[in-house]
């Protein structure tokens, strides 16, 4: 199913189809690797583009359902990873902080976006 979604987003922007599929050799390698988040800085390097480049292509190949957003949740003050979570909206449901001993406020935490493979649940293929 991804496969078609893929062809599909290469079909609906011709002009970044050599770029698409550089970039999707990129992120299978990446996932074989271990690596289930890619982040547009890091894409970037890796295609030689600027972050923005990198994250136009990764938000093309997620409008057409290959790939998902998640929040990489961190804690400001001690740069801790908290949680990663789907959408902004789940940030109220950020879990206590070991590092501070506290339950931060958004204005406590640091984003970071990065996109996933969806799950199989999310596509469909699970019971």
């Amino acid at each position: 199913m991804l496969s078609r979604k893929f062809e599909r987003a290469k079909r609906d922007n011709p002009g970044l189809s050599d770029l698409l599929d550089e970039l999707m050799q990129y992120l299978e390698r990446q996932q074989q690797s271990g690596q289930h988040f890619f982040l547009p800085k890091l894409a970037a390097a890796k295609l030689r583009l600027n972050d923005g480049e990198a994250y136009v292509l990764l938000e093309v190949l997620a409008r057409a359902g290959v790939l998902t957003r998640a929040f990489n949740v961190y804690c400001k003050k001690s740069g801790a990873l908290l949680a990663t979570v789907s959408s902004e909206d789940k940030l109220n449901d950020i879990p206590h902080c070991d590092e501070c001993d506290e339950d931060h406020e958004r204005d406590g935490l640091r984003l970071e976006l990065a996109f996933q493979f969806p799950s199989a649940r999310d596509i469909g293929m699970a019971a």
